[in-house]
Parts: structure tokens; sequence; C-alpha cells
């Protein structure tokens, strides 16, 4: 059994939940205008941009839901479920902070991996 880094967890995930088929052009613009938000506006109001737009932003919402609520824990195992800008508004400054530089990182691994896949 081989140990992963956790750059390797990131595009191992960032993979699974792009899936095998084609991605739309515009899907992979909104992955790649998101890490731009967070860095101008903070990962909060990013966040809730993305959850308010819904389709392809919602999309996308869910994908780092699921790894900055579940996988990476960085809101512990008993917010796994719960909602990411809920557990965004309800940390503190410290948890936020690492929450916002883990989602830069995963983003990293899923705008290179979505822009590296064929377009529908």
């Amino acid at each position: 059994m081989s140990i992963q880094t956790v750059s390797q967890l990131r595009a191992e995930d960032a993979l699974k939940q792009l899936g095998d088929g084609a991605l739309s052009e515009i899907f992979v613009s909104y992955i790649q205008q998101l890490p731009v938000m967070i860095h101008q506006n903070g990962l909060g109001q990013a966040v809730a941009f993305y959850k308010s737009k819904g389709d392809e932003h919602l999309k996308i919402y869910n994908i780092l839901k699921n790894w900055l609520c579940k996988e990476s824990k960085i809101f512990g195992a008993d917010r796994a479920n719960s909602d990411l800008l809920k557990n965004i508004v309800e940390t503190d400054m410290a948890n936020y902070r690492m929450a916002q530089s883990e989602a830069q990182a995963y983003l990293y691994w899923l705008r290179h991996i979505a822009k590296s896949k064929p377009k529908k």
C-alpha cells in the first residue's frame, strides 16, 4: 500500500469529480474563474455567488463542498454532510483561512484536470 501526498489526494478527487466524459467550455471557464473570485473577494463571497447562480456554478460549488466538508475534513467529520456556506459562516478566522487556502490548492488541480479533458 502506497502513501499518497495531500496533493495527490486532491488530484485524485478532482479527477473523480470531473468524471470520464467531455466537459462543456462554459463549465471549464467557471472552474477557472473561481480561484480568482476567491482571491479577490474571499472564500465566503465566492462560494455564496456560485451557490446562488445554480446550474454549472452549483455543480462546481458541490464539488468544492465535497472536498472541504468531507474529503479534506477541513470542517470536521461532524459537519461532513452540512452546507459549505453554513460552515464558512460559522467557523473561526483560523479555520476560514485554512479552508480558503485548501480551496485554492484543490482548485489548482480541478482547473488543470478540467482543461485537459475533451470539450463538448
